[in-house]
């Protein structure tokens, strides 16, 4: 699925990559589905509900299909809510699995290993490049110890 980021790389970080989306991919198409009707519900509903009140008028009809676009807007904002935990929930698991995997290193030693976690646990957001550096310094040192 993530064939166009890893391209590049050499294969032991695409290893260690294709593990992390493995765990966070189900997170990733729940996320996306609700985005995707999330916007638009909410998109829809606001744009009549704002012509209904200043352009329409409410008559008779009109205040049922105020009810349903209010309703649509609700249901649209509850999904766009939900998106965003599931994000907060895809970014612990990233640390997470990033950190027992920093840990679980054998060539490292356990100094260099507190560095990493705490580089990432201080800034998630630069987490994957921390992780591909260590798994880069880790690949190195595996291959210093084989010669």
């Amino acid at each position: 699925m993530f064939s166009f980021i890893t391209n590049e790389l050499p294969s032991f970080m695409k290893l260690e990559l294709e593990k992390l989306f493995q765990k966070i991919n189900p997170l990733i198409k729940k996320n996306t589905k609700y985005m995707m009707f999330a916007v638009p519900l909410l998109f829809i509903s606001l744009f009549n509900l704002i012509f209904f009140v200043f352009f329409g008028g409410f008559s008779n009809g009109m205040f049922a299909i105020a009810v349903v676009y209010a309703l649509m807007a609700a249901v649209g904002l509850a999904l766009y809510k939900e998106s965003k935990h599931i994000k907060r929930k895809i970014k612990e698991l990233e640390v997470e699995h990033m950190v027992t995997r920093i840990k679980k290193s054998d060539v490292i030693n356990d100094y260099k290993k507190k560095d990493y976690i705490s580089l990432i646990k201080s800034q998630p957001r630069m987490g994957i490049h921390t992780f591909m550096n260590f798994l880069t310094e880790e690949n190195d040192r595996k291959k210093m110890m084989e010669d």
